[in-house]
């Protein structure tokens, strides 16, 4: 029965499922409930009884309703206390973190700021001009010790950024001293930023420190005297009417001893040759380089560059090689001293070592021209194999910004004309003559455009005009410097080598094979261009022994280079001797891969040859570097031609 009413109370489930403690509480208080109300219908007692625990339990469920709201209202309080706490704690630690940062990236900073200082104080090599010491009469005159030091660095800067400009090295920073500048203090030490700064770079770096007086001599007299550490004393004296010129004087040899490798460059393109080689010869044998054996090394180079004696110069540019086999400059002045003797052959084989140093073996002040040196040296070495396309590129780079509008156009005409490109080079030549008076490099670019059009007379004329102009220089020179008659020698020199074989084979194709023979014979015979001339002329004279016997000695000189084995074949193709043409030409194409013309001479072999299909590859071949060669164009037409019909 207990079952049957407990079924019929809970609606007859067999089993329940386990629920929490107030679950349960509820449930066995709506189980009571239940039962007091089946049993209040037959039993008064019981159903007051439950009638008293129904009230009961609504007062007890009203109290708990007003208890659960207000604990409601208190939670809610409670959590949005707990949720502002939480918000000012996570602003609390973004301000921290915030602080943290800034006073990480401040230390960052300093720390930055402190190598910086450091690093550029190691690195410093600059000039400082210290405040001069004057007398009060001249100070109170205007001319005081800061005006002074800051003209002198004025001056020495302006001689600085000259020689930087025609120079392959970088001087220092020239600067006068900075006492007066604005200071930023260190809290707590009373330290300057700038007396910082200015500390480390006395104890860290190398700069040359200047510090000088002025002071008045008798008759009106004043001497300007700079003490710079490890050097004499400079002295220089003169009126105090001619004070500008003093201290212009007075900068050059503070430059001197700031700069020496500068001032030999600075020299010699204000002064001349004879005070740059002196000045050089100086800078070798200076105590200044018992320490340094790569300074010593491109002291030697300047020594080369400026001697007078080529084949001296020779044997001193071989010095730095020896010493530093790295050094750029080294292999560039024994290329171009190679170059000044004619040996070609030579100066290549320099300009191979040249071109294959790299920038990092380099002395960092000559790094940043490194590029440009580098392209100058490949213009050397596609000169001399017949590689006239490369070279025109290399013209048309340096010329593109250059304001030397004759330069330029001379330039031009004269690749133009080395690539059989006639128009061009005409329209150039005639560009280049209207812009000013011709110089050498006009008069060299007229001599190749004539005689790349057959134009002998013109030729002619230009190569005398060449020779004429170097011997002016070279009376100039004795004028100005009689005592050293060695520096107009060097004239000579390019006449010998450079002029004289073009004027003389100008002669010998306007017909005086005589006269051009007596020339040529007056040039050197370990010259490369000249003795290539020399068997040119022979050939044009109807000598074939002796025109033989000077190109196997120019194929002797510079076997690597294809010239001599070019012309050695047009003498040969002349002949009627087609086997012995078309071995020069190959020969000449195998040692200049690039050169158009032994590929169009082979063709014109080999037509005569006979063989059509192998002369139109020659062609084809020889236009990929002379595009605009007309003659070429036809040769090919011609052959086509043949082959079609």
């Amino acid at each position: 029965m207990t079952d049957d009413l407990l079924g019929g109370v809970l609606g007859g489930d067999d089993e329940q499922p386990e629920t929490e403690a107030p679950q349960a509480l509820a449930g066995a208080e709506a189980f009571a409930a239940a039962v007091a109300a089946r049993m209040s219908a037959s039993d008064r007692q019981v159903a007051h009884d439950t009638s008293a625990f129904l009230k009961e339990q609504t007062r007890l469920l009203e109290t708990q309703r007003r208890h659960l709201e207000d604990e409601h209202a208190s939670r809610l309080t409670q959590l949005r206390l707990t949720v502002a706490a939480a918000k000012r704690k996570r602003y609390a630690d973004y301000m921290r973190n915030a602080l943290y940062t800034c006073i990480a990236l401040l230390v960052v900073g300093v720390l930055l700021a402190a190598v910086r200082m450091t690093v550029e104080a190691m690195s410093d090599h600059g000039l400082v001009v210290e405040d001069f010491t004057v007398p009060s009469d001249l100070a109170s005159r205007g001319v005081t010790s800061q005006a002074l030091a800051e003209d002198l660095a004025s001056r020495v800067a302006a001689i600085r950024a000259f020689t930087n400009s025609h120079s392959l090295t970088y001087s220092g920073e020239v600067r006068a001293d900075q006492a007066g500048i604005l200071k930023v203090q260190i809290p707590e030490t009373g330290v300057s930023v700038d007396e910082l700064e200015h500390f480390l770079h006395r104890w860290l770096g190398h700069e040359t420190v200047v510090d000088g007086e002025l002071r008045e001599d008798a008759g009106g007299q004043v001497s300007i005297v700079l003490h710079i550490a490890g050097a004499d004393p400079i002295v220089v004296s003169g009126s105090s009417a001619d004070l500008d010129r003093l201290m212009q004087t007075a900068a050059e040899n503070a430059f001197a001893v700031f700069d020496p490798v500068n001032d030999i460059i600075y020299l010699g393109a204000t002064a001349g040759t004879p005070e740059e080689y002196d000045a050089a010869v100086r800078y070798v044998h200076s105590a200044r380089l018992t320490l340094s054996g790569r300074d010593r090394a491109g002291g030697y180079t300047l020594v080369a560059g400026g001697d007078p004696d080529p084949r001296r110069a020779l044997s001193e540019a071989m010095i730095p090689i020896d010493t530093d086999p790295r050094l750029m400059v080294a292999w560039m002045t024994a290329s171009n001293v190679s170059a000044r003797l004619g040996h070609d052959e030579a100066a290549v084989q320099f300009a191979r070592k040249w071109v294959a140093t790299r920038r990092q073996d380099q002395p960092t002040s000559e790094q940043a021209a490194y590029s440009g040196m580098i392209a100058v040296g490949r213009s050397v070495i596609d000169g001399a194999t017949g590689d006239f396309g490369a070279l025109r590129g290399y013209y048309q780079a340096v010329d593109r910004n250059s304001d030397q509008v004759t330069r330029r156009y001379a330039d031009g005409a004269y690749v133009a004309a080395l690539l059989h490109d006639e128009a061009a080079a005409r329209e150039d030549l005639a560009l280049a003559l209207a812009a000013g008076p011709p110089d050498s490099t006009v008069l060299q670019a007229r001599w190749h455009v004539s005689s790349s059009a057959g134009d002998w007379t013109q030729a002619l004329d230009a190569a005398k005009a060449l020779v004429a102009a170097e011997e002016a220089q070279k009376s100039a020179a004795l004028r100005s410097d009689p005592q050293r008659p060695e520096f107009a020698a060097r004239y000579d020199l390019a006449v010998a080598t450079q002029y004289r074989p073009l004027l003389a084979y100008a002669e010998a194709m306007t017909g005086d094979t005589t006269s051009a023979t007596a020339l040529i014979s007056q040039t050197p015979t370990d010259c490369y261009l000249c003795v290539g001339t020399r068997a040119e002329i022979a050939a044009v004279a109807g000598d074939a022994a002796t025109a033989d016997r000077w190109f196997a000695e120019a194929v002797r000189q510079a076997p690597d280079l294809p010239m001599a084995y070019y012309e050695w074949g047009q003498a040969l193709l002349v002949r009627g001797d087609l086997a012995g043409a078309a071995r020069q030409f190959s020969l000449a194409h195998e040692k200049g891969p690039h050169f158009a013309d032994p590929l169009k001479a082979w063709g014109d072999v080999l037509v005569k040859q006979g063989q059509p299909k192998e002369a139109l590859a020659k062609y084809d071949e020889a236009l990929k570097y002379a595009p605009n060669w007309a003659a070429l164009k036809q040769a090919r037409a011609a052959v086509a031609a043949r082959m079609s019909t």
